[in-house]
């Protein structure tokens, strides 16, 4: 019977280990998810500061986006409320959208396209 769980719990842990490998955002897989839904890729850096791992920046008509990948939560959550904030009435995002310790800003399309 023992045999038989750690089969079990080895197979589960086998499997959620590779759902997060498929799944990890990076910016390449941000560039071509953009281009396949009509993008043009504006602009992509990689090291971009002691806080910032990698940006993608992306355009389709009035439509844009900026993914940025920050290198801890905290970066990512202090520049998800900064980006938030409006100054005299006027938001400077249409959408503000962070998962993990990525953020995705601009219009609300672009984002849900991003995401």
């Amino acid at each position: 019977m023992n045999k038989k769980v750690m089969a079990i719990v080895a197979v589960i842990a086998l499997v959620a280990i590779l759902g997060v490998c498929l799944v990890a955002c990076n910016a390449d897989s941000v560039e071509k998810k953009l281009e396949k839904a009509g993008y043009t890729i504006l602009a992509k850096s990689t090291d971009v500061s002691d806080k910032v791992e990698w940006t993608v920046s992306a355009a389709k008509g009035t439509d844009t986006v900026l993914v940025t990948k920050y290198k801890n939560s905290d970066d990512a959550k202090a520049a998800e409320s900064k980006a938030n904030t409006t100054v005299l009435g006027v938001k400077a995002f249409e959408s503000v959208k962070r998962v993990g310790n990525v953020v995705y800003t601009g219009t609300t399309q672009g984002v849900k396209d991003a995401m």
